[in-house]
């Protein structure tokens, strides 16, 4: 590995005494032209998991490993035991709240407050987009932030039936209707290194493709994962909402990847299915979209209000056609490329 984790850690552990994160120079890069990120995928198809909310707490053992205490609070999903000293074999471990329990990862997000009142949040859709044998799974142990940009991080409003409706400014959260959802969206790069499970600033060694090739520098294609978040109705939007790690603007997401055995490179594959939920476990919620070219109308809508109906795939769909609809579009929402976003500290 190209990077230590100690060397990870001794980075993090100065920059919460400095009071910021020391970020790297190389910035992530989006593609003129690009519908946004989204316009980088492989082939199309792909997969999500739905992981409930599963606790809250000061820490993040990517950015601040083994310390308490000292991060803004965040809210987890997945795996049950995450805490300030969580490794990749300590995931493995443990257990989860997401709806595949082959799926050990960990996934959170800065806690959200409407009108200075802490709402916990319902559950998190983790989209995998990208599927085929040009698609490498995650190893345990990979860690990665995003968000904080217009390109990566979005808020929009999810309604039964309908794809959810997202800004283009990750600054402004829109007033959700009774009977819709606030849905946060981050979406993380998709061409890695291909040997650094982490990075100083915790995004540099994955970057986007352009034009759906990745760079020379990061030539290996992984899963292009997108968190869609969804809280109660409670948190109604609008300008009303902060973060624990400031304005909505700040917006963003970490991932801690742990999935057991060889399974999360089978489902990339289209090789097995997921097992069932373990005990305590979510038991509804959309787990697989159509695809090719198909649109899932209930893409980052709560289970509450999707219902817990799964939808087939459109078995009469092309290898290789269009994209899936799901968590990781931004239904009308979806904008183009433009400046490279600047990298984002959790």
């Amino acid at each position: 590995m190209s990077i230590t984790r100690s060397s990870i850690a001794a980075v993090s552990i100065t920059a919460s005494i400095a009071g910021a994160l020391i970020l790297s120079s190389v910035p992530v890069q989006a593609a003129p032209g690009d519908q946004g990120n989204r316009g980088n995928r492989q082939g199309g198809g792909g997969f999500a998991v739905q992981c409930d909310f599963s606790h809250s707490a000061s820490v993040d053992p990517i950015v601040m490993p083994g310390h308490a205490g000292m991060s803004h609070l965040h809210e987890f999903f997945g795996n049950t035991t995450t805490n300030e000293s969580s490794t990749g074999a300590s995931l493995l471990t443990g257990s989860t709240t997401c709806n595949d329990s082959n799926d050990l990862s960990a996934y959170w997000v800065p806690a959200l407050y409407q009108d200075g009142t802490r709402v916990a949040p319902i559950s998190a859709r983790v989209s995998y987009e990208g599927r085929g044998p040009d698609v490498t799974a995650f190893p345990a142990g990979f860690m990665a932030v995003a968000g904080r940009t217009d390109q990566t991080a979005a808020w929009g409003c999810a309604t039964r039936g309908a794809q959810p409706m997202f800004g283009t400014s990750v600054a402004t959260v829109p007033t959700c209707d009774a009977g819709s959802r606030l849905v946060a969206q981050i979406t993380f790069p998709q061409c890695w290194d291909g040997t650094s499970l982490d990075s100083a600033d915790h995004i540099s060694h994955l970057v986007f493709a352009t034009g759906n090739v990745c760079p020379t520098d990061h030539p290996v294609r992984v899963p292009q994962v997108t968190l869609s978040v969804s809280y109660p109705a409670a948190a109604t939007g609008g300008s009303g909402v902060t973060l624990a790690s400031g304005a909505a603007s700040t917006l963003h997401a970490d991932i801690f990847e742990a999935w057991a055995g060889n399974s999360l490179q089978n489902r990339i594959g289209g090789r097995g299915g997921q097992r069932p939920a373990v005990a305590g476990g979510p038991q509804n919620g959309q787990q697989n979209g159509p695809r090719g070219g198909q649109t899932d109308p209930n893409a980052g809508v709560p289970a509450d209000l999707a219902g817990a109906q799964a939808q087939a795939p459109d078995q009469n769909a092309a290898p290789g056609q269009g994209n899936r609809g799901n968590g990781g579009g931004r239904g009308q929402g979806q904008r183009g490329g433009g400046a490279a976003p600047a990298a984002p500290a959790a």
